[in-house]
């Protein structure tokens, strides 16, 4: 006696497609994910999507508005200096940053970044010192 179960083409497909979405999510997620940094790794790493994260030298500062550009250095948490190529639309807080997440990848020798995070000395840390 033989028993054969038939699963409704209905079901089936449903299955095969639910399985096709939750592949594309994984996949689409997986290539927006990047990883953080130190300046050593984005010298070795091939990607435009790195995030380098460190000190702003001040004095490295120097802003092209007419080309849009901003070039500074950033030390690293392991005190290795790069010099980051930024092209867009300045963080209007950007005099006062300190620290900096620049997203992008190496190119001959210098970080090139289109996106950029930056963290300012907050006034909310100076009256908590008050307190």
């Amino acid at each position: 006696m033989s028993t054969s179960r038939t699963f409704p083409k209905g079901l089936v497909i449903t299955i095969i497609v639910a399985l096709v979405a939750v592949s594309a999510i994984v996949v689409a997620f997986l290539q927006n994910a990047s990883p953080y940094v130190t300046v050593a790794q984005a010298k070795q790493i091939q990607g435009d999507n790195l995030h380098l994260a460190g000190d702003i030298l001040k004095e490295t500062l120097k802003s092209d508005m007419k080309k849009g550009v901003i070039t500074f250095d950033i030390r690293d948490e392991k005190g290795e200096v790069c010099t980051v190529v930024y092209k867009g639309m300045p963080p209007a807080n950007m005099g006062e940053a300190t620290k900096v997440v620049a997203i992008g990848g190496m190119k001959d020798g210098r970080f090139h970044s289109e996106k950029m995070l930056v963290k300012c000395p907050s006034k909310y840390e100076a009256e908590a010192k008050k307190v």
